[in-house]
């Protein structure tokens, strides 16, 4: 069947950028996401994503049918976002009637100093959260580790985490809407602390990971893999599943049934 192009939706957020070079054009406000698969992104089919999910020919045969299971998202920060948790899925199921949120990023650019926070730095007790989260410090109990482009971060539900500023980031996710915001070094913006501590894994998060050849990681809820193309490449799809191509850089030719379209980075 003919690929389906998906067309990004600009998000506003007051950490965004209004410089998303070399994905797509400056622009005059701040963007802080472009949503790559959502189920209210258009498509070239000339209907919203969502409107394809009962399609079996679409998703595939293995993938059940209702909300779209990803959410795919170019992230542009110039500020730290807030320091963040997600539950898995049985707290969020029996609590807000969604799935949890696991979710991974790939750096696609970093500033010098560029850092992201993901799991705390040494063993800490809810006391010792708490305490810092009075006196304002609890940024200072997490592992903050320099990011750089290339690398990958996977962040299973229940894992505190924080992104920094400088960064442009490709965030693959389950399609959940259910975020904690343990911290937002004094911004007025609500906080979801008993949220937070009632799911919170208290352990150590493995920083980057290495990819696995192509494959950079792969859980229950998606498997994302880097391919580096400098020739022509053939992809057989998959009756059981879809598979989701983000161009990150450069351009090129897909081509099908004998017909050709031109692809850049920043499309999906």
């Amino acid at each position: 069947m003919r690929p389906i192009a998906l067309h990004p939706k600009f998000v506003e957020r007051v950490w965004g950028a209004t410089s998303l070079d070399p994905w797509y054009p400056p622009v005059d406000r701040r963007i802080g996401e472009v949503w790559l698969s959502s189920d209210d992104i258009q498509t070239s089919e000339g209907v919203p994503l969502g409107n394809l999910t009962e399609r079996a020919e679409v998703m595939g045969a293995a993938i059940p049918q209702g909300r779209f299971p990803i959410l795919v998202k170019f992230l542009f920060t110039t500020e730290k976002l807030s320091v963040q948790v997600h539950p898995e899925d049985a707290y969020a199921y029996a609590h807000h009637q969604q799935p949890g949120k696991t979710e991974m990023w790939y750096v696609l650019a970093a500033e010098p100093g560029a850092t992201i926070a993901q799991g705390f730095a040494k063993p800490t007790t809810e006391a010792e959260l708490r305490q810092t989260l009075a006196d304002g410090t609890a940024e200072s109990l997490l592992e903050w580790w320099p990011a750089s482009a290339g690398q990958t971060y996977f962040t299973p539900a229940r894992t505190v985490h924080a992104i920094g500023g400088g960064l442009a980031i490709c965030e693959i996710q389950q399609n959940s809407d259910v975020t904690y915001r343990l911290w937002d070094y004094g911004r007025p913006r609500e906080l979801h602390v008993e949220p937070s501590i009632a799911v919170l894994d208290w352990g150590r998060a493995p920083g980057p990971v290495s990819p696995n050849g192509s494959l950079l990681a792969s859980c229950e809820y998606f498997a994302t893999e880097r391919h580096h193309l400098h020739g022509p490449v053939a992809w057989r799809s998959d009756p059981e599943r879809f598979h989701l191509l983000v161009m990150t850089k450069g351009e090129g030719l897909l081509s099908w049934g004998g017909e050709v379209e031109e692809v850049r980075a920043g499309q999906a």
